[in-house]
């Protein structure tokens, strides 16, 4: 169902554009200042190709990209059948029906798969490369092919003048590099922010503007002032991107064509009474504006997508920056801090905790008998004890602001901001208590498994003391629960 939709929606489409551009043309072939329906098929074809995904049962058996283009050839026959139904509309012999139908689908099908072959996940005419082979294939051999066929193809069957295809080919060109940019840059979503809620008016502005421009400036009737739409189309391309100034060009051209060949506006006439020749200067006008805003467009994005990329690796640098950091603060055996992330957050708590006068509590524990557990076990064994140790003290120092640490060898800190003394006890013999109902097997151990001994202090600093006299106060309790008999926490009495 969605690919009959589409389908008749191209032949509408075609045949609706097809014979606006017949019937605003003049002479053999009738030549209009710019041909839509091509444009429009190419530009379906490439959207189509874009959002398009190959089906499961398909994905072994074609590329991608060639999954993407297997609807373009019934795109190109609905083409075709709009473009004859728009020449029969406006009464064209049925030799040329035919044969001048069949010269436009193929400058299509030139431009859909030349282009095509540059597929990814989408055609982005903002990248140099990509955009330059749209030039190469749709703009100008498309177009160029199908000029010299149609002027051929008159030339045989009405005795025209080979100078047909030197007037097909501006239209046909001009079309290719409008329409497409346009199309292909509303589908992109950053192009849609542009008509948001929070953008629409200024978007709606700045297009009423240049459509204001263009009329006060066609109608003065004066050539060189035409080249005055050129900065607020410029303007418009440098605020809302390629696609922005390719929908402005659009404005511009449709007032244009409509002054140029109206039948009763014609302001190049008192340069030129000739229609074909005010419609070839709309189109040397057209073409300067196209080539401005896809130079300054593309300069732009290059512009904006370096900037990006910088931002990006700036990030990246700094999440790199903070993992290596981070990396560097951790012991790489327990995963806990390293000392000196240790010393570097007693110092900060430290100094925290002296401009606020609060307490500041340093836990330091010591594995028991745990030379002889290596000796006995290996030091694997001492290894993994370590980190089961590690894990217990990361369970018991649950506030954010609590920092568990490997201090040296079996040692491991505590530090603990806002904490009492009887609060840093009860956090100890916590631990201890933990540790001790693991029941890790240290035959070498009284005990008959692994414990701890822990010493606890607590200070509110002052401006004579210094983070030193907090570990000495802890390393002095450590001692005297070790000397106790081990598998105990003792308070410091500070002094």
């Amino acid at each position: 169902m969605r690919t009959r939709i589409q389908v008749a929606g191209v032949v509408l489409l075609t045949a609706a554009l097809a014979w606006l551009g017949l019937y605003s043309g003049r002479g053999d072939g009738r030549v209009p200042a710019i041909w839509w329906a091509n444009a429009a098929l190419v530009s379906v074809m490439l959207l189509d190709a874009a959002g398009r995904q190959p089906s499961p049962d398909r994905a072994s058996s074609a590329s991608p990209a060639a999954s993407r283009r297997r609807l373009w050839p019934l795109l190109l026959a609905a083409g075709y059948v709009g473009n004859l139904i728009a020449h029969l509309a406006v009464h064209d012999p049925l030799s040329q029906v035919f044969t001048l139908s069949a010269c436009d689908i193929g400058e299509s099908a030139i431009a859909a798969y030349g282009v095509g072959f540059a597929l990814r996940d989408g055609v982005d005419l903002t990248e140099q490369l990509q955009l330059l082979q749209f030039v190469a294939f749709a703009v100008l051999l498309g177009p160029l092919v199908a000029s010299f066929a149609a002027g051929l193809i008159l030339h045989w069957l009405v005795g025209s003048s080979m100078m047909v295809s030197l007037r097909w080919f501006p239209p046909s060109a001009l079309g290719m590099s409008v329409i497409p940019p346009l199309v292909l840059g509303l589908a992109r979503r950053d192009t849609w922010e542009l008509f948001g809620r929070g953008r629409l008016y200024h978007t709606l502005l700045y297009l009423v503007v240049i459509a204001a421009a263009t009329t006060l400036i066609f109608s003065r009737s004066e050539f060189a002032l035409f080249f005055l739409i050129l900065p607020p189309l410029l303007f418009l391309v440098v605020r809302l991107g390629l696609s922005g100034g390719a929908l402005g060009c659009c404005v511009v051209a449709a007032i244009g064509t409509a002054f140029t060949i109206g039948p009763h506006l014609r302001p190049l006439s008192r340069v030129d009474p000739g229609l074909e020749h005010r419609i070839l200067m709309l189109q040397m006008f057209l073409a300067t504006a196209v080539l401005s805003f896809s130079v300054v467009g593309v300069v732009l994005a290059d512009l904006q997508r370096t900037s990006r990329r910088l931002r990006e690796s700036e990030s990246r640098y700094r999440t790199l920056a903070a993992s290596l950091e981070m990396l560097a603060s951790l012991d790489s055996l327990t995963q806990v801090a390293n000392r000196r992330r240790f010393d570097e957050a007693l110092e900060n708590e430290w100094e925290r905790a002296l401009r606020g006068e609060s307490a500041l509590s340093l836990i330091l524990f010591d594995a028991d008998y745990f030379k002889a557990f290596n000796d006995r076990y290996g030091h694997l064994a001492g290894d993994e004890c370590l980190r089961k140790i590690a894990v217990c003290m990361k369970e018991s120092a649950r506030r954010p602001a609590d920092l568990v640490a490997r201090f040296g060898g079996e040692e491991f800190g505590i530090v603990l901001p806002d904490t009492a003394a009887e609060g840093a006890f009860a956090v100890a013999e916590n631990l201890r208590r933990k540790v001790e109902e693991l029941a890790f097997s240290h035959a070498a151990s009284p005990t008959g498994k692994v414990t701890l001994s822990g010493g606890v202090a607590t200070v509110v600093p002052g401006p004579v003391m210094s983070p030193t006299d907090l570990v000495n106060a802890a390393d002095d309790a450590l001692y005297d629960a070790k000397r106790k008999g081990r598998n105990r926490v003792e308070v410091a009495a500070f002094r």
